[in-house]
């Protein structure tokens, strides 16, 4: 049995007592937090469960058979920050298990998916989820403008997600930089746009202007940023409390 754990959007506190039984019952548990950076306490989860977790890097989740191989002999929990199925990462491996013959049993958590909701914007009126990546020598991405570009024509919220360890900061200097790229006029410094950090636990969200959110200090990561589409009125009036 390969048990698939999200450990919620914040920290080790999030974590379902469904999710606290299946630790209970599992001879071994792993964990990831690079696909979504929380703030869990390990060693609170492990006085609940009873036993040691081992926290995996990338290379040992995606490629190395190290999960598998414990859940083919034994019941076995795999913890995530966030939701356990939000990375594409998590649904090849239950994927794998399953063609391994393993019985999964996914534990859903809070995820950003929901949880910015928060920000007042309507959740249906989101359109394809965009992630943006840092840029690197000879590799800056143009899709990411692409797809916002997309909703927007559309009307519709874009959830941007950054980069493991990157700032909403460093990312809206991408932005700016994508703009000045693609010259899709998408952006300036007078474009508003939504800011959200650490969402689950002491929760920020700001709705400013490009020029204004550039200087702001947006505390602990995760940030998020939600690029509006076409504002209903009730979406309005929730976005001017930030």
């Amino acid at each position: 049995m390969l048990y698939m754990i999200g450990t919620g959007i914040y920290d080790e506190r999030d974590i379902s007592l469904k999710a606290i039984d299946a630790l209970k019952k599992s001879k071994k548990i792993y964990a990831e937090f690079y696909t979504c950076p929380v703030n869990v306490n390990i060693e609170v989860l492990e006085k609940q469960a009873g036993k040691k977790i081992r926290v995996l890097d990338r290379a040992q989740v995606e490629e190395q058979d190290i999960i598998i191989d414990s859940a083919k002999k034994q019941d076995t929990s795999f913890l995530v920050g966030g939701d356990a199925l939000s990375a594409t990462t998590h649904t090849q491996l239950m994927l794998d298990a399953k063609k391994s013959g393993i019985v999964v049993k996914v534990i859903h958590a809070s995820s950003i998916f929901t949880a910015i909701a928060e920000t007042g914007l309507q959740l249906y009126k989101f359109g394809k989820t965009v992630s943006l990546p840092l840029p690197q020598v000879n590799y800056f991405p143009t899709t990411p403008y692409t797809n916002l570009k997309e909703n927007l024509d559309s009307g519709l919220h874009t959830l941007l997600l950054l980069d493991i360890g990157m700032s909403a900061n460093t990312a809206i200097d991408i932005l700016m930089d994508l703009e000045e790229k693609m010259k899709g006029n998408i952006f300036s410094n007078r474009t508003r746009l939504v800011v959200a950090a650490h969402l689950g636990g002491d929760s920020l969200v700001k709705y400013d202007t490009i020029s204004s959110l550039r200087k702001m200090d947006f505390g602990a990561l995760p940030h998020t940023i939600v690029i509006p589409g076409k504002l209903h009125f009730t979406e309005v009036e929730y976005l001017k409390t930030f």
